[in-house]
C-alpha cells in the first residue's frame, strides 16, 4: 500500500512493445484471413484506379509531347472510388469489431488497456493499406501498361515509366517509383483514417458487456 494513500495500490504501467503489438496484429489478421482479404480489396480497386489514371495520362503526354491533362471528370471519378474505397473499409472494419467483442473484452479483463485495442485495430489497418496500397499499384500499372502498348509505341510506354511524374516530378524519382510511393502512402492514410471510428470503438467496449455480448 503506497504511504500516504489508505486504501489504494501502487499499480506499475502497462507497456506494451510495438514489436509485440505488431505480431498480435498479425496474427490476427491471419486468423480472419477472409475478413482481411475484403477489407483489402476495397482499396486496392481504388488505388488501381488512381495509378492507371495518372499512367495513362503520362503517357499520353509523352506520345503527344504536350502536357496531357485529367479531365475534370476523371478528378471526381477518381475521388468517388477512394471515398466508395473509405466506405467499405470502415464498413468491414465495424463488422470485425464486432466479430470479436468477446475477445476484446478478454483482453481487457487481463489487462488490456483502451489505446491498446487501439493501437491493434490501427496496426492492421496499416498492415492491410500498405499490402492493398502495394496489390492496387501492380494492378493499375499494368493497366495502365497494356493500354500503352495498345493505343501508342513500346517507346513511349518506357519513356512515360522512366520520366518525372507530373506535379511529383519534385521527388526526382521516375513515374514507376513515384506512383509506387503515392499508392501506398495514400492506402495506408486512407485505411487509417477509414479505421479510426472502428478502432476507437473497440477501445471503448465495456468489457463486462463484450463478454456477453452473442454474435
Amino acid at each position: 500500500m503506497s504511504a500516504g494513500k489508505v486504501g489504494t495500490w501502487e499499480i506499475g504501467e502497462i507497456k506494451l512493445p510495438l514489436s509485440e503489438a505488431f505480431r498480435i496484429s498479425l496474427e490476427n489478421i491471419r486468423k480472419r484471413f477472409v475478413r482481411a482479404a475484403i477489407t483489402t480489396a476495397s482499396i486496392v480497386l481504388g488505388i488501381a484506379f488512381m495509378v492507371s489514371i495518372l499512367l495513362m495520362a503520362q503517357i499520353q503526354q509523352i506520345a503527344r509531347g504536350a502536357p496531357e491533362t485529367i479531365r475534370a471528370y476523371q478528378y471526381w471519378l477518381l475521388f468517388i472510388s477512394l471515398l466508395v474505397s473509405g466506405v467499405g473499409i470502415t464498413n468491414s472494419m465495424l463488422i470485425a469489431v464486432a466479430e470479436r467483442y468477446k475477445e476484446i473484452g478478454t483482453m481487457k479483463c487481463l489487462g488490456a488497456l483502451d489505446r491498446h485495442i487501439l493501437i491493434f485495430f490501427l496496426l492492421e489497418s496499416l498492415i492491410i493499406g500498405g499490402v492493398g496500397g502495394i496489390a492496387g499499384y501492380i494492378v493499375g500499372l499494368i493497366a495502365g501498361i497494356v493500354y500503352g502498348y495498345t493505343q501508342f509505341r513500346p517507346s513511349d510506354v518506357i519513356g512515360a515509366l522512366t520520366s518525372p511524374l507530373g506535379t511529383l516530378s519534385m521527388l526526382g524519382a521516375p513515374t514507376v517509383i513515384a506512383l509506387l510511393l503515392l499508392s501506398v502512402v495514400l492506402a495506408m492514410i486512407l485505411t487509417m483514417a477509414a479505421s479510426l471510428y472502428p478502432a476507437y470503438y473497440a477501445a471503448k467496449l465495456n468489457p463486462a458487456e463484450a463478454l456477453r455480448y452473442e454474435v
